[in-house]
């Protein structure tokens, strides 16, 4: 298979790697050419720029959030450079309005869209082709890009024909993981004011109730009060609560432990966390306290 792929990131990248590794042509654009060195010493073809992606079977991208998807799709002009026959496959975390937007421009083509965003660790899961694949589209589209999750994934959920249903469970999702994060930092800060060791606490919970991954890894750098490098840094976590609200929002919905979870982070930002891993909203709340 033919396919284009966008955005060579912490995550894009290993994805595009396995997917070459799989024996498919692969073009790649990103924004910044070093990262493609990796692929194109395996094969790939990197290109200057989104528009001359050319003529593939299949486009994947994984870019940041929604405005570096219409800058790649939209304002390049490579909307309207696909071919016809062309799938295209969203792995970025996106908002509903974003999907929809694509899925609608798509359609008037005469082309399929397909949202796939993608749930695991870029760290260790995506090299591994270890992550799990959240799709939802035409079913035409998704069997034809199945190779393709198959390719960075251990198994792919569908979630129907719509796109928009595969972006809501994306952010609910990581607004789950975004609430563990906010109830252990609260959880952690409590215990500690009462001189409970942080070792002893996290010992604790992952050994009884709380041993699930999101609980060891991120109670893991709330415990040892270290949260470089990130594993999920503070402004992608502030654009997924953003996205969470706005989608809750939609369908006349609050999400108040959003809403704070959204307002430790924006502090962080303000308390110059902004190159920390989100887990610092432990540290955060810590600061926040006055003295006893």
């Amino acid at each position: 298979m033919k396919v284009g792929f966008i955005g060579l990131g912490i995550m894009g990248a290993p994805m595009a790697l396995n997917i070459r590794k799989r024996g498919h042509a692969l073009t790649v654009y990103n924004r910044t050419p070093d990262k493609a060195r990796p692929l194109t010493e395996a094969g790939a073809t990197h290109v200057s720029s989104p528009q001359a992606i050319g003529d593939v079977d299949a486009l994947i991208t994984c870019v940041t959030d929604g405005a570096a998807e219409d800058a790649v799709i939209f304002e390049s002009g490579l909307i309207d450079r696909l071919p016809k026959a062309c799938v295209h496959a969203s792995c970025t975390t996106t908002g509903i309005d974003s999907a929809r937007k694509l899925a609608a421009e798509h359609g008037k083509r005469g082309r399929l869209f397909v949202a796939a965003p993608v749930l695991g660790r870029a760290v260790d899961m995506a090299p591994a082709g270890k992550l799990f694949v959240i799709a939802a589209g035409p079913p035409e589209g998704i069997a034809r890009c199945t190779p393709l999750f198959e390719a960075v994934g251990q198994r792919t959920f569908v979630f129907g024909a719509d796109p928009v249903s595969a972006v809501a469970v994306k952010l609910a999702v990581n607004f789950m993981i975004l609430a563990a994060v906010e109830a252990m930092s609260e959880a952690f800060v409590l215990t500690t004011r009462y001189g409970v060791q942080r070792s002893d606490f996290y010992e604790f919970i992952t050994a009884t109730l709380f041993s699930a991954g999101p609980y060891k890894s991120y109670g893991k750098l709330i415990e040892q009060d270290s949260f470089t490098p990130a594993n999920f840094a503070v402004p992608l976590g502030l654009k997924d609560a953003k996205l969470a609200i706005d989608a809750a929002e939609k369908v006349n919905m609050a999400l108040p432990a959003g809403n704070v979870a959204r307002d430790h982070l924006v502090q962080a930002l303000a308390q110059g966390y902004g190159e920390e891993d989100w887990a610092v909203i432990a540290r955060v709340i810590a600061n926040n306290l006055k003295p006893r």
